[in-house]
C-alpha cells in the first residue's frame, strides 16, 4: 500500500503536527484525536470531511 499524510498546517492550524499511515480513515481519526486532545476542538463531519480532501501521498 502507498502511504499517505495530512499535517495541521494543511488543515489551516499553525501547527507542525503530522499524520503518515496508508488508511486515509486512520488519518482522519488520528488527526480528530490530536484536535481534540491539543487544540479542544471536536472534529465536525465537515472538517472530517475536508481532512480526508487534504490528504496526500508521501513523496518517496
Amino acid at each position: 500500500m502507498v502511504r499517505k499524510k495530512l499535517s495541521c498546517r494543511a488543515m489551516g492550524l499553525n501547527c507542525g503536527f503530522e499524520v503518515h499511515d496508508e488508511s486515509v480513515d486512520e488519518i482522519v481519526a488520528a488527526l480528530a484525536e490530536h484536535a481534540r486532545r491539543v487544540h479542544k476542538v471536536e472534529a465536525t463531519e465537515t472538517m472530517r470531511q475536508k481532512a480526508r480532501d487534504l490528504v496526500r501521498l508521501e513523496e518517496a
